[in-house]
């Protein structure tokens, strides 16, 4: 059952992803109201970019959980713990990308390397 939850959790992030960049992204992106961020329009689209996606990598992130307590590995929490660093990690680096100049990104960063240390 959790390897079925792992697959769909997977095929959901895919779907997501596509499904965003083909139909809903375009269109809220053209629109010539959108609100803007910062005054720029770039800016706004790499963020709601970023943020859409964000959403497909934490449910992979879901997905590589259920498999790791599927297949029952001698150590989960380590396993389990650097997937959720490696997530944290993208995360700030989906915030480098944005042009954010903000204090998540170090928060980001720092979180993902305690966590990836203390499991290790």
């Amino acid at each position: 059952m959790l390897w079925l939850a792992a697959i769909l959790m997977v095929v959901a992030g895919i779907a997501h992803s596509y499904l965003g960049e083909r139909g809903f992204l375009p269109r809220l992106l053209a629109l010539p109201n959108l609100p803007l961020l910062r005054k720029d329009r770039g800016f706004t689209e790499r963020v709601l970019r970023a943020v859409w996606h964000l959403a497909s990598l934490y449910w992979w992130s879901a997905s590589v959980i259920l498999a790791i307590i599927a297949s029952q590995p001698a150590n989960p929490l380590r396993a389990i713990g650097l997937t959720l660093a490696a997530a944290i990690f993208l995360t700030g680096l989906a915030c480098i990308y944005c042009g954010w100049r903000h204090p998540a990104i170090a928060i980001f960063l720092a979180a993902s390397a305690l966590t990836a240390y203390a499991v290790w």
